[in-house]
């Protein structure tokens, strides 16, 4: 250590500040240690390296002792003198030192890294803490061991403070008893509250789900409450809500219309069969008087002619359930031929219109104008004249029966102007001076 005398005061410093670096750094070293894993044979080591670092300084600090007093001191005792008075043994001193710091910045670093990269309490609370989900631990008795800084929040936005029991907490969710704003709910058979914007710095409202679980470790129960966010879940769901009660209104407004259009076909189908069974059987009747009253000057047993009736009523009960309809014109000749039979002439000017619907109406409308001009008009002949203008048509009934005294429209008449007007068009009726029936369809009602 002789040789440190020969130093100037720029080396000495120099070795000064490597000796505070040592003991500084091999401080922190011992520390990081203490807060390892096997903490308490690393501490002791780093504590003997330390008190190593500090014994290197006392050969140094008597050098500089020497040059305060102006007095130069021997260096070390007995058989370590030769050694410490040898002029390498400084260089040996200082290369010592250095790796001395060489070695506590090692560890240092190790240590450190080490305590970032293994599990321990700190980091533990801190992982839970940068959760997005709320999490509290606590005893049966309600002691809260754990709870990490969301759940904290909302604690305080829904009840107004941090509770300190974690199964009054949970009541409390469980009752409502919630700040003004807060709203409880159920989802899936959990607790959901429901928390206004801004509660928890969310610009938007937001639907927290708290579910309660119950942990076993080591023989020891504790209480599990965790909570998530469930907001777009919970704005998915309100929306599917909203769409399946839309549709349930929907499929209520759709039953009822179907039920409606059952009960308008039914209705149609009745009207449609007792019109016809009005036409047939007007038509018959109207045959059968015309017969009768052309034998009304003979007996009575030879005015029915009982084959005319047998051919009249051939049939009737077949052609009342019967569905087929023949042609429009097929049936006018069949008309104009049965009526034929009891001196009856139907005149018919112009063809039938072409489509299906209005030709088998016009056919409808000549068998009633024609039943009703020889039962109560007693006429002998029947003018039909059928007139077509661009799309639409027109059609007059007229015959050489004497008009009716008191005029009033009947079922039959009022069944046609019914059919007429279902597809748009009109209908006429002059008692004088002679009776006439007008129909005038427009265009394009065939499909109706």
């Amino acid at each position: 250590m002789l040789e440190l005398y020969t130093w100037g005061w720029a080396a000495r410093a120099l070795v000064t500040l490597l000796l505070a670096l040592c003991v500084l750094t091999q401080t922190v070293a011992m520390i990081l240690s203490f807060y390892g894993r096997r903490r308490r044979l690393k501490t002791l080591l780093e504590l003997g390296v330390l008190a190593l670092v500090l014994r290197l300084s006392l050969p140094h600090g008597q050098v500089i002792t020497s040059f305060s007093i102006g007095l130069i001191a021997p260096v070390g005792r007995g058989a370590l003198r030769p050694v410490l008075e040898h002029p390498a043994f400084a260089y040996f001193y200082l290369a010592v030192l250095l790796a001395c710091l060489a070695r506590s910045i090692y560890v240092s670093l190790r240590r450190y890294r080490s305590l970032r990269t293994s599990i321990s309490a700190l980091s533990v609370k801190n992982a839970i803490d940068s959760l997005h989900t709320g999490v509290l631990f606590s005893r049966p008795d309600g002691f809260i061991l754990l709870s990490n800084a969301r759940m904290q929040r909302l604690m305080t936005a829904l009840t107004g403070r941090v509770q300190r029991s974690g199964r009054d907490f949970y009541c409390m969710l469980a009752s409502g008893n919630l700040r003004p704003g807060c709203r409880k709910a159920e989802f899936e058979g959990q607790i959901v509250c429901l928390l206004p914007k801004a509660s928890l710095g969310s610009p938007s409202d937001t639907a927290w789900m708290f579910t309660r679980t119950q942990l076993s470790i080591k023989g020891k129960v504790y209480t599990q409450l965790t909570a998530a966010d469930i907001t777009e879940r919970w704005e998915l769901t309100a929306r599917l809500q909203w769409q399946n009660e839309q549709l349930e209104r929907r499929a209520g407004e759709l039953e009822r219309a179907i039920a409606n259009l059952h009960t308008l076909s039914r209705e149609r189908e009745t009207q449609r069969a007792r019109m016809r069974a009005h036409d047939i059987l007007g038509q018959r009747l109207t045959l059968l008087l015309r017969a009768v009253r052309n034998e009304r000057d003979v007996r009575l047993e030879q005015a029915f002619d009982y084959g005319l009736l047998r051919s009249l009523s051939h049939g009737l009960m077949d052609e009342l359930k019967s569905g087929g309809v023949p042609s429009p014109q097929d049936f006018l000749d069949s008309l104009r031929q049965e009526f034929g039979s009891i001196g009856v002439e139907i005149r018919l000017e112009g063809p039938l219109p072409e489509g299906c619907a209005q030709g088998a109406l016009f056919a409808d409308i000549v068998r009633e104008g024609v039943s009703n001009a020889v039962r109560h008009g007693f006429a002998t002949q029947v003018d039909i004249r059928i007139e077509h203008a661009g799309a639409g048509c027109r059609m007059q009934i007229t015959d050489n029966g004497p008009p009716p005294g008191d005029f009033t429209e009947g079922g039959g008449l009022g069944g046609m102007r019914e059919k007429v007007e279902s597809q748009g068009g009109t209908m006429r009726v002059a008692a004088r001076p002679r009776f006439l029936l007008e129909i005038e369809l427009p265009g394009g009602g065939d499909d109706i």
